[in-house]
């Protein structure tokens, strides 16, 4: 056995030796089920299993889709994608070495999309509300001002959204100060939740070369400070206000088409988003399909 203690030895690639082969190989598979094998958006499928595990060096144990599960079982599981592979396995386990396991068997179950529907908006939808809410936030007077044309919202790839907000900073007994504040908001949805995460939150302060000039350099360390500052708020008001925010808007969105595909339905089944997703390609498309019952 490797010493666990050996850096080398944690990240060393790992061949099964033939010993173990010849025990994975002695396991044996009496059988394994999984019914049905079509079933409609988060529907369930029950696993039964029944294998022999002979005495060995080894401690094999048997796992079901990558979980450690007893020899002899019968297991549910409920099954969103559109096709799910369910293996059983044999493993043999030896930590922190990767372990060496062997496929008994595998079912296939693929889930009936035919009665879902699909909603589709334009990137307008997600970044129009956001600007309107930027522009408002920092349009309020105070020590700051909006710059003229106000802030951008602009949809990317893969649920991106990239914010730039470019006020001007009024300093008591200063200089004017420039900021720019930018934040990147991630949207994606899944099994009827919205998830909204801000990767990045980055404000930078600076001041014109003249005034950093007649103040003998001190722009620099001033505009550090004041970004230090803008920073810690910023994510405050971000992680508590922004996100939260957006998630209601996408939620509110999601809501209203599933209860519409509930209510045009013949049979008024319960519909649920199973995906979303936003991109400037796609705009925001919604997913959603209809419960098992």
């Amino acid at each position: 056995m490797a010493n666990p203690t050996n850096p080398t030895d944690r990240v060393a690639p790992r061949i099964p030796t033939q010993a173990e082969k010849d025990a994975l190989h002695n396991v044996k598979l009496n059988s394994y089920t999984v019914v049905p094998t079509n079933v409609s958006p988060y529907g369930t499928v029950t696993a039964t299993w029944n294998v022999t595990v002979p005495d060995s060096a080894f401690e094999i144990v048997i796992s079901l889709n990558g979980q450690e599960v007893a020899p002899i079982g019968t297991k549910t599981i409920r099954v969103a994608e559109q096709r799910m592979n369910l293996p059983l396995a044999a493993v043999i386990n030896d930590p922190p070495l990767p372990f060496a396991s062997r496929i008994l068997k595998t079912a296939i179950v693929t889930v009936n999309t035919t009665d879902c529907q699909e909603e589709r908006l334009p990137t307008s939808a997600v970044t129009g509300p956001l600007k309107d809410a930027m522009d408002a936030a920092f349009s309020g007077g105070g020590n700051f001002s909006l710059k003229s044309g106000g802030s951008t919202v602009t949809a990317g790839p893969d649920g991106l959204v990239d914010i730039h907000v470019p006020i001007t900073i009024d300093v008591p007994d200063w200089f004017d100060a420039d900021m720019d504040i930018h934040i990147q908001l991630t949207i994606t949805g899944a099994n009827g939740h919205v998830f909204v995460a801000a990767p990045v939150v980055d404000p930078q302060a600076s001041f014109s070369l003249l005034s950093n000039l007649l103040s003998f350099g001190c722009s620099d360390a001033v505009s550090t400070a004041m970004t230090k500052m803008a920073y810690a708020f910023l994510e405050r008001i971000v992680d508590n206000e922004l996100r939260p925010a957006v998630e209601q808007q996408i939620e509110a969105q999601v809501n209203f088409f599933t209860t519409l595909f509930q209510n045009n339905d013949p049979q008024h089944r319960t519909f649920v988003m199973t995906s979303l997703i936003f991109s400037a390609n796609e705009g925001l498309l919604i997913t959603a399909c209809p419960q098992a019952t």
